[in-house]
């Protein structure tokens, strides 16, 4: 409770004690399902950022059954969020698709609100965009948009709607919306002192930078993005901006320089088991060789 939720310069404490801590979930598991469904929503984001995504998995399966148990639906469709959420960060799209369904049916049986159904509209535009039915994703994504706009015009859930459609316009190869929601999303989060979504939409104009072919300005954005990366202690990112500093900087011939970036991409990406690790390989050859 202490060291959790979005507390992220007291995650290293959680992550020295993990050892410790980690014992002790099967107990709170058996235990009551409230103190249960708090000690998830305590670790949700610290289990996020450093790769624990087993244990986290496991965890919200395990809570979303105790929450239908207790009849608590409300955190059952959280819990059921989040395994999704697991889904979507290792690329399987069904999984992402079928915990979306179970989000819904968990939020509408609590009579949740507009912001927990965006949510699961949300999710399932994951799924649709791992399999690439983008004309799906965009159209769940414009509803989640809608539905948070309708409860505040400007808030970190309509930055991240924001920012899920301009990865889904940058995937059909219209840079222009993609950089014009991206920039929208990063003014959202600043106004916001949403740390988090600043380092996540600033490394995204990195990686739109990468897709013109503008090494410079790739090189400045992936600079600026990976310290605030570093700072949250999230893996996933920090191998990302380490990627795309790396290959920017290929791009310019300076290959010595980029090298130290690229091996801590593949680094990460080997231990979180990421679909992204070859792209990180290449360039890890491109340096060596």
């Amino acid at each position: 409770m202490e060291n959790g939720y979005k507390k992220h310069d007291r995650f290293p404490l959680l992550d020295a004690n993990w050892p410790t801590v980690a014992p002790a979930l099967p107990l709170f598991i058996a235990g009551p399902n409230p103190r249960l469904q708090t000690v998830c929503a305590a670790l949700q984001t610290f289990l996020n950022f450093t790769g624990r995504w087993d244990e986290w998995l496991s965890l919200n399966q395990q809570a979303e059954a105790r929450a239908v148990a207790a009849a608590d639906h409300d955190k059952a469709g959280w819990r059921a969020f989040q395994a999704g959420y697991v889904h979507h960060l290792r690329e399987q799209a069904d999984a992402v698709l079928n915990c979306a369904d179970r989000a819904e049916a968990h939020w509408q049986a609590a009579k949740a609100g507009d912001r927990e159904r965006a949510f699961a509209i949300r999710l399932r535009g994951l799924g649709h965009q791992l399999k690439k039915d983008y004309l799906a994703a965009i159209a769940a994504y414009r509803e989640a948009l809608d539905l948070w706009r309708g409860l505040s015009a400007e808030s970190v859930d309509v930055a991240i709607a924001l920012s899920d459609l301009a990865n889904v316009e940058k995937a059909t190869g219209d840079l222009a919306a993609a950089e014009r929601d991206s920039r929208e999303a990063l003014r959202i989060a600043r106004a916001a002192a949403d740390a988090e979504g600043v380092a996540i939409y600033t490394g995204n104009l990195a990686e739109l930078a990468l897709d013109r072919e503008d090494w410079p300005v790739a090189e400045t954005l992936a600079r600026e993005a990976l310290p605030s990366s570093e700072n949250l202690g999230r893996q996933e990112f920090i191998a990302l901006d380490c990627h795309r500093l790396a290959k920017a900087l290929v791009r310019q011939e300076k290959p010595a320089e980029a090298l130290s970036y690229a091996r801590r991409a593949v680094e990460i990406y080997t231990r979180l088991g990421l679909p992204q690790l070859e792209a990180a390989r290449a360039i890890l050859a491109e340096c060596e060789g």
